[in-house]
């Protein structure tokens, strides 16, 4: 049963108690986070597909395996609404849902003189379901990273088509992932992520079916990610 098929009131009832779940998560962080440990220890992948265990490869290489916590979900995961698929991945809450966007920069010039560090074609964003990238603001960030030594016409990013996405990164739509990527892409953390209470975050493990989870410090330290303000 999708909850979006209940009648109002129970969904009434079912929003209030997500609320009182979330903040018993956030009385208890600690604990949450010493379990979270524990259940990361032995992931059940033998049987997982090749993009899932890319990503574990990825987080090998990123010394996070240890931390990671990965999800095989039903066929029609998607279809539900975001509360629902927070309740089935074990996530805080629905803000806990993130997901990973490559994003291409449409008025990009090689003729700048400058280096992919600091202006680079594509990005790999990551956000909260609840909170869409601002990208004003995400274009003001890039800027700052070469002293806006060039002007703001030379910038204009948007999400990349799925095929460069794919070639970039590894994995097909609905299961990108920023760890693992077949190129070494920039990647972007929305700074609303890193004040999740309990630290963790979910997002795709590769394949649409499956996704993984990483407490935010770990992911941080992994992929030397930049950390933006996008709201």
């Amino acid at each position: 049963m999708i909850v979006s098929e209940l009648p109002a009131e129970q969904r009434a009832l079912i929003e209030n108690l997500q609320k009182d779940i979330s903040s018993l998560y956030q009385s208890f962080s600690n604990a949450y986070i010493n379990d979270w440990e524990v259940q990361a220890k032995d992931p059940e992948l033998e049987n997982a597909p090749a993009p899932v265990k890319q990503v574990e490869g990825g987080c090998n290489k990123g010394g996070v395996a240890s931390v990671a916590r990965y999800y095989e979900v039903e066929p029609d995961y998607y279809e539900w609404p975001l509360q629902q698929r927070a309740f089935r991945v074990l996530a805080p809450s629905k803000e806990h849902m993130c997901k990973s966007v490559v994003m291409e920069n449409r008025a990009y010039s090689p003729n700048t003189g400058l280096s992919d560090d600091v202006y680079p074609r594509f990005i790999c964003v990551m956000t909260q379901y609840t909170s869409p990238v601002n990208t004003e603001r995400l274009i003001k960030h890039i800027r700052d990273l070469c002293g806006r030594s060039i002007g703001k016409k030379f910038y204009n990013y948007r999400v990349a088509q799925a095929e460069k996405s794919l070639e970039l990164t590894g994995y097909k739509k609905g299961g990108v992932c920023p760890v693992g990527t077949t190129t070494n892409i920039p990647i972007v953390l929305a700074e609303s992520i890193t004040k999740l209470d309990p630290p963790v975050f979910i997002m795709g493990a590769g394949h649409i079916d499956w996704k993984l989870g990483l407490p935010v410090q770990d992911f941080i330290r992994a992929t030397q990610c930049l950390v933006f303000d996008l709201e």
